[in-house]
């Protein structure tokens, strides 16, 4: 029979070992205990066994480890049902001998055995007779070792899981992220031709406020979270950018209440709303258009409000695009029933309210 290479896992080897160490020495002497208390009547006898019960079952321990580790296991984790069979019959056989003859020896050379089982592993060793039970090693051995690597496998497999979950969620938020940053430097550099073909002076600045935000994109914005404090900063030149562009009839408004220094947030994901309240809000506006935003924190929640006036001339706000798109899929991984979002439209204004909870 081909073995397999050992399978320890070091996260569940103590458990294993404990649980082999109990089967091969704490229900041998448990056994012994009741034996001398009921059988003999006096729980005294049961010390003239001892050194006949640390080598049996030290030895018994060896085998269990090699059947479990280097045999069985191995087996369970490979699902093959003719394995753990054939591993199983070949642990009766070879634990067999090894006591007969191995066990035995050891007894027969040990000082500290009492002569009485030294002689009666002597006759044992010389018998030509060779006695094969498979009842008792089942029940005490191989349904509970197979019990236990059936067990290590499930957590082992639960653990894979949830490690290949959280890659695949990884993933999905890189691909997501690598979708908004394209986007959103096309509107950007939308805005800056915009101004270039009116020949405007502000286009200089504008492009000065675009160099800070793709330095905070490329270098900041990469990372799992970021302090609000510095996303704030991002979404400040954002508006101040937005600003430079709607200067004709328009109110622009950026408001944040209560901030906490030390709270984090996961990069770029409140700029799509405010994107969105420009492009829909004051893109297609000639008249008295306006974006108000406010983001105010509590002890338990991050709140952002983002209102913006709808043109007389877009009698509906369009289907979210990519950018809002992106935002909710990333705030149903990142905040799985920790998040509301609300969206309430008029025939004047379009009012996006979303909560974070438990921040």
């Amino acid at each position: 029979m081909k073995a397999i290479h050992f399978r320890i896992n070091r996260k569940y080897f103590w458990m294993e070992l404990g649980f082999i160490l109990f089967i091969s020495f704490a229900i041998s002497l448990i056994s012994d205990l009741e034996y001398s208390a009921y059988e003999e009547h006096d729980i005294a006898k049961f010390s003239k066994d001892f050194g006949y019960r640390l080598v049996t079952e030290s030895v018994a321990l060896l085998c269990y480890s090699i059947y479990y580790w280097g045999f069985l296991k191995g087996y369970v984790f490979r699902r093959s049902l003719i394995g753990v069979i054939l591993t199983s019959l070949a642990f009766v056989i070879l634990t067999r001998f090894v006591d007969k003859y191995i066990t035995n020896w050891i007894l027969i050379h040990s000082d500290s055995i009492s002569p009485e089982f030294r002689k009666r592993a002597l006759k044992e060793m010389l018998s030509p007779r060779i006695l094969f039970t498979f009842n008792y090693p089942l029940i005490s051995t191989i349904f509970p070792l197979t019990g236990l690597a059936f067990l290590v496998r499930s957590f082992t497999q639960d653990q894979d899981m949830k490690a290949l979950k959280e890659q695949q969620l990884l993933s999905e938020l890189n691909y997501l992220k690598a979708q908004l940053h394209p986007h959103f430097f096309f509107n950007t550099i939308n805005n800056i031709y915009a101004l270039a073909l009116k020949q405007s002076t502000q286009t200089a600045p504008m492009v000065a406020r675009l160099g800070e935000m793709m330095r905070y994109i490329l270098y900041e914005a990469d990372q799992p979270t970021v302090p609000l404090s510095r996303e704030l900063t991002f979404l400040s030149d954002y508006m101040e950018v937005e600003k430079i562009r709607y200067q004709a009839h328009t109110s622009i408004q950026f408001d944040t209440q209560d901030i906490r220094p030390d709270y984090r947030i996961e990069p770029l994901l409140l700029l799509p709303f405010i994107e969105n309240a420009f492009k829909h809000g004051l893109e297609e506006e000639t008249q008295n258009g306006f974006v108000h935003i406010v983001i105010c924190q509590t002890d338990q929640d991050l709140t952002l409000q983002v209102g913006n006036s709808i043109p007389k001339t877009e009698k509906k706000v369009a289907e979210a695009g990519i950018g809002i798109q992106n935002a909710r899929k990333r705030l149903d991984i990142l905040y799985p029933d920790r998040y509301q979002l609300h969206i309430n439209e008029t025939p004047a204004l379009y009012e996006v309210t979303l909560i974070l909870s438990g921040i």
